[in-house]
């Protein structure tokens, strides 16, 4: 009986040790009322999905003066901080998350400013893929990740569900996107992202740790 107990111990070890860790991809939909866990104060948004919560923020960017790539001005304006002109809010439809403004429309968009959304995820995250919702063919998007551009005016309907993992930076707490082109405007409906692999489960360290000391037990008693 000793030597069946070590055979399956001996097999059930194997087994978890050839398992690979996994990460789980969540995702985000946005649209239709979005996720059951959710909340939108003024000018944010937030979420939680399977234990996993984003903050949403409308905020800004442009090209600086002598600069010839686009830089984050503010993350967040729904605190008054851009100032009576730049003030933006994340706004909720059905088609999924825009930004709304003082003259300003509720998609992000290039006019009366650049309209930049940012996703920030409680911990890091890899970006699998983002859909696009109200475009059409000549609407352009740029991406910021952890606040750095990585990828600019790239034209939504030849991708779309666009594919985060083949950005050159594709994993990060935070992610943006933008429009600065005045007929770029466009709505989130949904992102998906990979959590960090999952450790093997308590459960099954615990599964091992018995049927050792069974074996244990037995030969004692032998």
């Amino acid at each position: 009986m000793n030597y069946i107990v070590k055979r399956i111990a001996a097999a059930a070890a194997a087994t978890l040790i050839a398992m690979p860790a996994m990460a789980a991809t969540i995702s985000f939909d946005f649209m239709n009322g979005g996720p059951a866990n959710s909340s939108s104060g003024y000018g944010s948004y937030s979420a939680t999905v399977d234990g996993l919560s984003v903050d949403v923020t409308a905020g800004r960017y442009r090209a600086p003066a002598g600069q010839p790539n686009d830089t984050i001005i503010d993350s967040d304006c729904s605190d008054g901080g851009c100032g009576f002109w730049g003030h933006r809010y994340v706004r909720q439809t059905s088609a999924g998350l825009g930004i709304d403004g003082f003259w300003d429309g509720s998609s992000i968009d290039g006019n009366h400013g650049n309209d930049l959304i940012t996703f920030a995820f409680d911990r890091v995250v890899d970006f699998t893929s983002i859909l696009f919702t109200g475009v059409d063919w000549n609407d352009d998007f740029d991406v910021f990740v952890d606040g750095a551009l990585v990828r600019e005016e790239i034209n939504i309907s030849n991708s779309n569900p666009f594919s985060l993992a083949s950005l050159t930076v594709a994993s990060g707490q935070s992610i943006s996107f933008g429009a600065d082109g005045r007929f770029d405007n466009f709505r989130i409906g949904r992102i998906d992202v990979d959590t960090a692999a999952i450790p093997l489960p308590a459960g099954a360290l615990l599964l091992l740790t018995g049927l050792f000391g069974l074996g244990f037990l037995r030969r004692r008693a032998a």
